[in-house]
């Protein structure tokens, strides 16, 4: 989760400052933005959404299409009427 920072913040080691940006895991990040040490990054994700829709699918090269042939129609053995 991205974030800035809006006080000052001892995290990995360092101190980051106003105005910085960290990122780290959710849970820390939401506890942060609720404790009013960070607010999350306005990020524009219709650029680069996170995942598609539909998975893209490999594309096939095509194959060209046979001529369909005529469907021969089933002979049914008739039945003899009884006299």
């Amino acid at each position: 989760m991205k974030l800035i920072a809006v006080k000052p913040i001892y995290f990995g080691g360092v101190v980051v400052t106003e105005g910085e940006s960290l990122e780290t895991l959710e849970q820390h990040g939401r506890e942060l933005v609720q404790k009013g040490y960070a607010r999350l990054v306005d990020v524009d994700n219709s650029a680069q959404p996170e995942q598609p829709e539909q998975p893209e699918q490999p594309e096939q090269p095509e194959q060209p299409e046979q001529p369909e042939q005529p469907e021969q129609p089933e002979t049914v053995p008739e039945k003899k009427a009884k006299k």
